[in-house]
């Protein structure tokens, strides 16, 4: 061995083994192997082994895993005793000692062959006589491979992984996820004897009280969740960890147990809901411990986190035990040792609870009690509206959250919490995803109770409340605007399925002033599309005050590019307007309102926004498309269009030649074929935009411009006008503008 050589050499071999296996002969694999047998390989493998973190020793092992990974089938298929050896060293790897990326270089790259090997091993035909002796001689191996990987990502001592710097910690926190990748591999080979291996663990190490060994077992474990969860073959496995002394022991050892321990075993229950949803009589004993755990501020997220995920899955079990649920969450606030996250959290999964309870006025009655809760944070932040933080008494500041940032104003920052805990409830009350809804069926047909009239009212009275309190900010805006979405989706009456008319009634009270009014016009959006459409026609009263509304913004706009987010929404909704009610739009009155609208929108479509400039071209595409089955009603459309069809062509020529950006180049295709298919004028009005003093570009030839006409007629609105369009843009633009496509 030539040592002067070595390091270019291996780096050389690694780099071919990798990227160019097919380079070297059988005679070449045969002699590395044989090179893995020698003393001088065995030495410095040991040395591997033993931590030698040496730039040879480390480039060795990744001549080794390059090796393996450019033989992996055959070191698969082939059980001959050199490859048994050569799989026993790679296997190896992964026990070398030294922690992962902070001491130890080969572990992430000894995993990931690994990963590979075993996805390799199930890809194979299991109907094949060789697959299943193959499977046979290599799980033995993969299963030392697992038992390996599992201890090398137990957690050093705290103080010792704190001295890591961030680097060597995040490298080590991506490690345990690519033990993660193989043991889920490995799985899909195997199958719940894999969570069966885990489960032991995690009873001797708890028996033994060896918690970081603990952690990493439950880390595992939790790993397998995605493949497991669903999996009833796994739930005596997993029931053996449930039922253990494990909750109890985290319950009556808080002070000795590690913080990381008690987190990875309250995230453990979160990635295994669907366990408990088929073994409810063990959701009393994990909510127990999650209440217990979720006031210790280093416990929060993973208990709040796991608190929600288990009620709203278990939704329909739980509901008997709603009212004592609410008292301990109603104690948890009025010791003020919640944070802000954990609060919102469990007022979602709270409200899930409520959604399942049958009975109206026992559903009513657990929505009041939230709101109360509620309530009482509008009520303190409305004492703190005009004082300062430097002015604040201790006895104002026990029920604010601990985590609030010196710069925010105490009561804003208890209003944005009342009103998360609000969006959140709205969603926890949202129909679960299975719930069927008969879409043909009369929207709301129940009667509201008065005690459903009283809470609508109460919703309401805190978003009014709060937005009066804080109007000047954009995070109360946001907030209410998701707290009034989570009711469009519902089609039987509850807290936050308002009327159409006291929805509009609220959008109808914000001005161009309303900070961030751009989201209140998207959210506008969303309620014009949640109207059922066999209500719509009792609606057009509703429909046309939001037209006018929305129209009046963009009126108030000193130019189209002032305001992006409120012009592409604005225009959004009208365009779905126009969708779902064509009379309501075309009858509006004043008539001048949408007048203005029309020449607004052509303005936009030649302005530079991007995306008010795509919405602008789809509300033309489907004001162009629209087809009304009333007679009349379409008449007034085609009336229209002789006014506007002229018009809408110039601004089209005038990007199509030249102004557009190549990626708007689709969009504005759109209303063109539109225009082909619905209008004979089309072929005059396009002709007369390309040749009008408008058009931006010399380079197009009259001759040009005629024979773009003819093919985008003769297309009829086909997919290739798109393809005619481009072509002809790049002529307008010149050559330098072409690309390979």
């Amino acid at each position: 061995m030539v040592e002067d050589l070595y390091n270019a050499a291996a780096e050389l071999l690694v780099d071919v083994l990798f990227n160019w296996p097919s380079l070297l002969t059988e005679q070449h694999y045969t002699v590395l192997a044989n090179i893995f047998d020698t003393t001088w390989f065995h030495h410095r493998y040991d040395q591997l082994i033993q931590g030698d973190v040496d730039f040879e020793s480390t480039q060795l092992g990744y001549v080794l895993l390059a090796f393996g990974e450019a033989r992996v089938e055959d070191l698969i298929k082939n059980d001959h005793e050199q490859n048994k050896n050569i799989l026993s060293q790679l296997c190896g790897l992964l026990a070398a000692e030294g922690y992962p990326v902070a001491e130890n270089r080969i572990f992430v790259p000894a995993v990931e062959f690994w990963s590979t090997l075993t996805e390799s091993v199930s890809d194979m035909d299991p109907a094949s006589t060789s697959a299943s002796s193959v499977t046979a001689t290599i799980i033995p191996y993969i299963f030392q491979a697992t038992s390996h990987a599992w201890k090398k990502v137990i957690y050093p001592p705290a103080d010792e992984f704190h001295s890591w710097d961030s680097h060597d910690r995040a490298g080590f926190h991506d490690a345990r996820k690519d033990v993660v990748d193989l043991l889920q591999a490995v799985y899909a080979l195997i199958g719940p004897r894999l969570v069966e291996t885990f489960s032991s663990l995690i009873l001797s190490t708890l028996a033994s009280s060896s918690w970081l060994e603990l952690e990493s077992a439950i880390f595992c474990l939790g790993g397998l969740a995605d493949c497991s969860r669903e999996d009833p073959r796994c739930d005596d496995f997993l029931a053996a960890v449930f039922s253990s002394p494990l909750f109890s022991v985290l319950r009556s050892a808080q002070k000795t147990i590690p913080t990381r321990v008690r987190q990875t075993c309250l995230t453990l229950i979160e990635q295994y809901t669907e366990y408990f949803e088929r073994n409810t009589h063990l959701l009393p004993t994990a909510l127990s411990l999650l209440f217990n755990e979720v006031s210790e501020y280093s416990m929060a997220i993973p208990a709040s986190k796991s608190i929600y995920r288990l009620c709203s899955s278990c939704r329909s079990h739980l509901h008997p035990q709603m009212d004592g649920l609410l008292a301990e969450y109603r104690n948890l606030v009025a010791t003020a040792s919640l944070d802000c996250i954990s609060r919102e959290k469990i007022v979602g999964a709270l409200a899930s609870i409520a959604q399942a309870i049958p009975e109206d006025e026992k559903r009513y009655t657990a929505c009041s009690g939230l709101l109360d809760i509620i309530q009482s944070d509008v009520q303190q932040s409305m004492k703190l509206v005009n004082v300062t933080n430097d002015e604040l008494l201790p006895q104002q500041i026990q029920f604010p959250c601990s985590d609030i940032l010196p710069e925010e104003h105490v009561g804003l920052h208890v209003a944005l919490r009342a009103l998360r805990c609000l969006a959140s409830m709205g969603k926890g009350l949202q129909s679960p995803p299975d719930f069927s809804i008969d879409l043909e069926a009369e929207s709301n047909q129940k009667a509201k109770t008065p005690k459903l009239v009283q809470i609508q009212e109460q919703v309401i009275r805190i978003i009014v409340e709060v937005q009066n309190m804080y109007s000047g900010s954009s995070e109360v805006t946001e907030l209410i605007c998701s707290v009034l979405r989570s009711g469009f989706s519902e089609s039987e009456p509850g807290p936050f399925v308002l009327t159409p008319e006291d929805t509009v009634r609220f959008l109808v009270g914000h001005s161009k002033d309303t900070p961030r009014i751009g989201i209140v016009v998207k959210m506008a959006c969303s309620f014009i599309s949640s109207l059922p459409p066999q209500m719509l026609g009792q609606y057009q009263k509703i429909l046309s005050d939001v037209l006018s509304w929305v129209i009046g913004l963009l009126k108030q706009l000193p130019e189209p590019e002032a305001e992006p987010e409120l012009v592409q929404n604005g225009i959004d909704l009208v365009s779905r307007l126009l969708t779902r009610s064509p009379g309501a739009f075309i009858s509006l009155e004043p008539s001048d309102a949408i007048e203005f609208f029309f020449l607004f929108t052509l303005q936009v479509m030649d302005g530079k926004e991007p995306l008010p400039k795509a919405a602008a071209a789809e509300f033309w595409t489907a004001f162009v498309g629209t087809r009304a089955v009333d007679a009349g009603l379409q008449e007034t459309f085609t009336r229209a269009m002789d006014t506007l069809g002229p018009l809408l062509t110039q601004s089209l020529a005038r990007n199509l030649g030249g102004n557009a950006l190549r990626s708007e180049l689709d969009r504005l295709s759109e209303p063109l074929r539109k225009l082909v298919v619905n209008y004979p004028m089309s072929r005059e009005w396009l002709q007369s935009g390309l040749d009008d003093p408008t058009f931006p570009s010399q380079r197009v030839t009259p001759e040009q411009k005629s024979l773009f006409v003819k093919k985008v007629i003769s297309l009829r609105g086909a997919r290739a006008t798109n393809q005619v369009v481009r072509d002809f843009w790049l002529t307008a633009r010149g050559a330098n503008f072409a690309y390979a496509s």
